[in-house]
């Protein structure tokens, strides 16, 4: 394991804040690179060029993010979550350019990627179960060009907390833990299809196979989640680690900086360790900055690798 953060858009910018940081591995936004936005998968050439002037500079890049194609494009009735409409038709366009992500991915050597699985939860309750047929169908398509390519897919659930005005609005109502999966308001995406833990590992066991897994967040606890137990649950299939922070579960829960709020990074860390997880661990929502110049990304990075250190763990 080691510490990972996301590229810049430049190469040299990213060399030059990897050194800053003291880090070696980074992963890419397949969002960020040239033919994305048209076709919903990176131009090859341009990921492997970028790819391979990273590792000139001595920069590992084994991990990529991806969100699901959002075609057709359309305003769906909750802003932050992709239209389940995808789902229910089988949007042919939205499968094939995974499908031929995961082959470019493997193509140029990526070995993971970090996939948010953001569909909003229909409105119409009698379409949820529609959607998951959807989506497991799907699934079925994508984890078999996956195995070939040898590519993990790192699933990640949407447990997000509430931003701020509709927090301390939701908690003056009575607002729950048990509501996350109902609640609805302006500015908020949720709720989401695949909204927790649970959800996920029904995604996961519906297509059996190491390169179906997750990633492995530790804002599942916002929701409800025991991080370490799910580290051990999904060890063997955990494509991706995500490190962040919080002060309460949902839905009083406010950002903060690893360490700071009510994870157990230590007891984390030595889970995935245990789990034989080698990849990339991203610290993010850091919270805001408590004075100026206050640079919340050197102080987590320095966090995690003081964690490493302790366990005497690098991969």
């Amino acid at each position: 394991m080691k510490v990972g953060i996301g590229a810049l858009a430049d190469v040299q910018a990213t060399v030059d804040r990897c050194k800053r940081l003291g880090v070696e591995r980074v992963f890419i936004s397949c969002a960020s690179l040239a033919g994305y936005e048209k076709n919903g998968y990176p131009d090859p050439a341009s990921l492997r060029e970028f790819k391979g002037r990273l590792e000139e500079n001595g920069i590992e890049v084994p991990s990529v993010t991806y969100w699901f194609a959002k075609w057709p494009a359309r305003i769906w009735v909750r802003q932050g979550a992709t239209n389940p409409d995808i789902l229910l038709s089988r949007d042919r366009r939205c499968i094939d350019a995974m499908l031929r992500m995961i082959e470019i991915l493997g193509e140029v050597g990526i070995t993971s990627v970090l996939h948010y699985v953001d569909f909003g939860k229909p409105t119409d309750a009698e379409q949820i179960e529609a959607c998951w047929a959807g989506l497991i169908d799907t699934y079925r398509e994508l984890i078999p060009v996956a195995e070939s390519y040898g590519v993990g897919i790192g699933n990640h659930s949407l447990h997000r907390l509430l931003p701020d005005g509709i927090r301390e609005r939701a908690v003056a109502e009575g607002v729950r833990l048990d509501d996350y999966g109902s609640y609805t308001a302006d500015g908020w995406g949720g709720p989401f299809l695949v909204g927790t833990w649970k959800e996920l590992r029904r995604l996961i066991d519906a297509v059996p196979s190491p390169c179906n897994g997750a990633t492995l967040c530790t804002g599942m606890d916002i929701v409800g989640g025991d991080v370490p137990a799910l580290v051990g649950e999904f060890a063997g299939r955990i494509h991706f680690c995500q490190l962040r922070d919080h002060t309460e579960r949902w839905p009083a829960g406010r950002e903060v900086p690893p360490g700071e709020g009510r994870l157990n990074f230590s007891r984390i860390v030595a889970a995935l360790r245990d789990a034989g997880y080698q990849g990339i661990l991203h610290p993010e929502h850091l919270g805001k900055p408590r004075h100026p110049g206050e640079n919340l990304e050197a102080k987590a990075v320095s966090y995690v690798q003081s964690l490493l250190a302790a366990l005497d763990v690098s991969a």
